[in-house]
């Protein structure tokens, strides 16, 4: 796995905390970049829109969708509708 160091996120009702020596680890099976950003956004931001997320990382929803959608191949995240965050 890929150890990332933590994203001090922006203030939201539904953002997981992170401590400052706590790391976030990204699967092998995630392998691009775009897929690597959505993935580490995620597990520091919580569950969020498909709309917020383009939004906030600048991607094309056909974009994300084909990184979500391949992201939920490897069942590293959970998708509720509109709404999406990591297992």
């Amino acid at each position: 796995m890929t150890t990332m160091a933590p994203i001090d996120p922006t203030s939201t009702t539904d953002h997981r905390p992170t401590g400052g020596d706590e790391r976030i680890d990204i699967p092998d099976a995630v392998s691009s970049s775009e897929a690597k950003l959505v993935y580490l956004y995620l597990a520091v931001r919580g569950t969020v829109t498909v709309d917020e997320l383009g939004a906030a990382l600048d991607l094309p929803k056909l974009a994300l969708f084909s990184i979500l959608g391949t992201l939920g191949e490897y069942d590293l995240i959970v998708r509720d509708g509109d709404a999406v965050s990591t297992v």
